[in-house]
């Protein structure tokens, strides 16, 4: 289904109502995510426009900005998605593109790697992750973080990494398309329906309509 208004197609949000509705807000442009002020020598993070990595395989699944995380550990590369969201009891679904910057040619170890989704419910359950995703590896692919929780729960500081010292294969981790979803299924991306309604607010007001 493709939604319109006053006639102009919002493309980029041709599949919005196609399987489960995105709790996140923000992930088309990511512009306040963020890897928690981590700093230093080859560490930090750019949000970077998906036309950079339009040569690399599975490139064309890509429909966000692209998060590219680097540090000299796997614990120096997180993503702050940069939100609070309420999850009532239920099982729940973080999904994500994404791929590390290993080379398989190489005699490198660090190939694979996993990410966990962490947030202040971790803080006061001795930093215990929600749920922990399928082996990445240098190769955009869907990746999925399926957990359940047993209380509504207001989730803040919602982060995902790997908490440990090990280093990152080539260097990087790069994330797209993030979503989280009601059940146990990665379904397709689509951004929140506050995103979608704050941009026909923008195409209205650009048009001289009211607010």
């Amino acid at each position: 289904m493709v939604l319109f208004f006053n006639g102009v197609k919002l493309a980029k949000n041709a599949d919005t109502l196609s399987g489960g509705v995105n709790l996140l807000v923000n992930t088309d442009q990511m512009t306040q995510f963020n890897n928690l002020g981590n700093k230093g020598d080859s560490i930090g993070y750019s949000i970077d426009d998906k036309a950079r990595y339009a040569d690399d395989l599975n490139a064309k699944e890509i429909k966000t900005n692209v998060f590219h995380a680097f540090g000299s550990t796997l614990k120096k590369a997180p993503v702050a998605l940069a939100q609070d969201v309420y999850l009532p009891a239920g099982t729940w679904t973080l999904s994500f593109f994404g791929r590390n910057n290993g080379n398989k040619s190489s005699n490198d170890t660090l190939k694979t790697n996993t990410v966990s989704l962490f947030s202040d419910w971790s803080d006061s359950h001795d930093n215990a992750p929600l749920g922990t995703s399928d082996l990445m590896d240098n190769v955009w692919k869907l990746h999925k973080i399926t957990f359940t929780t047993n209380q509504g729960f207001l989730h803040r500081n919602i982060r995902i990494l790997n908490n440990t010292d090990n280093g990152i294969a080539g260097g990087s981790l790069y994330f797209a398309n993030f979503k989280l979803e009601a059940g146990s299924q990665a379904t397709t991306y689509c951004p929140s329906y506050q995103d979608i309604l704050a941009e026909i607010k923008a195409i209205k007001t650009t048009m001289g309509g009211n607010s």
